[in-house]
């Protein structure tokens, strides 16, 4: 299959993969100069770039750009590497350059309220694609989500049962109760989502927490969750609470660890309250 129209197959299906291209090259090389490659969640490729040691560590290469969303540069010397000559480089260096091709992430807004509403637009700014989920129709209603991707006014229960998640997509649990909220907890601890946060104060993050755990969820399947939800900027309003969540859903986005508070996470809070319990 050719590269542009197996991109063009997976961008449909919503499938991430990574674009090389040859963009530079000294000596000469058993692949057109400006060959491209598509690379695979799982490896897989359309199209080469040479073939060889060199290419394999393209594909490595790849892979991790699809995982971090952002573009490499992958360059090539014999001089310095002579075991890359096998195969692909005949000579020379060559620099490849690697792009990811990432479908829209979508995020799961559970709680059409005040904070749900504005946390919405503020990742929809941020290019996310939003699914709002809410019982309530009179809040979860074309009016006030006129660019969501798709509204939801179900009970619960069978609002999460037609939802799948991606590893890509986020979660973010911000209902009119504690109850609605370990209920949507205990569906989204189940999905493949990436990211789940869930607002709400310490003391409420660890009655949820503690309600689950007695219904048989394992501590383990809180490694994921954000509880209590964002970046730690003080935030009060619901505005200003939109941006700490959408920041933090960004920052795992784009892996970017390094600008995050110590992580509070739901099972590291857990584990926490129940060392100085034991005090």
């Amino acid at each position: 299959m050719d590269v542009y129209e197996d991109l063009v197959r997976e961008r449909g299906a919503g499938r991430a993969c990574a674009l090389a291209t040859i963009v530079a090259f000294k000596g000469s090389i058993p692949a057109a100069s400006d060959a491209k490659m598509l690379v695979h969640e799982d490896g897989s490729i359309v199209g080469t770039v040479g073939g060889g040691a060199a290419e394999a560590e393209v594909i490595v290469a790849a892979r991790d750009v699809i995982a971090k969303g952002r573009p490499r540069m992958v360059s090539f010397s014999l001089h310095d590497n002579p075991k890359l000559d096998t195969g692909m480089v005949c000579g020379g260096s060559l620099d490849v350059y690697v792009e990811p091709i990432l479908p829209t992430p979508v995020m799961y807004v559970f709680g059409a309220g005040h904070v749900g509403l504005v946390t919405a637009r503020a990742a929809q700014a941020a290019g996310w694609a939003t699914v709002i989920v809410d019982d309530r129709p009179e809040f979860a209603s074309a009016e006030r989500f006129p660019d969501a991707l798709e509204i939801i006014a179900k009970p619960l229960g069978e609002a999460t049962a037609g939802l799948e998640p991606s590893v890509r997509s986020a979660i973010f649990i911000a209902t009119r109760s504690h109850e609605f909220d370990g209920e949507v907890l205990k569906w989204a601890v189940g999905t493949k989502a990436g990211y789940i946060g869930m607002i709400g104060s310490k003391r409420k993050v660890l009655t949820v927490y503690a309600a689950l755990q007695s219904a048989g969820v394992p501590a383990e399947a809180f490694e994921r969750v954000h509880a209590p939800v964002g970046l730690d900027i003080g935030a009060e309003t619901p505005a200003e609470i939109a941006v700490s969540v959408v920041a933090e859903a960004i920052a795992w986005r784009r892996g970017a660890e390094a600008v995050r508070p110590i992580m509070r996470t739901m099972r590291a809070l857990g584990q926490t309250a129940a060392r100085k319990e034991a005090c």
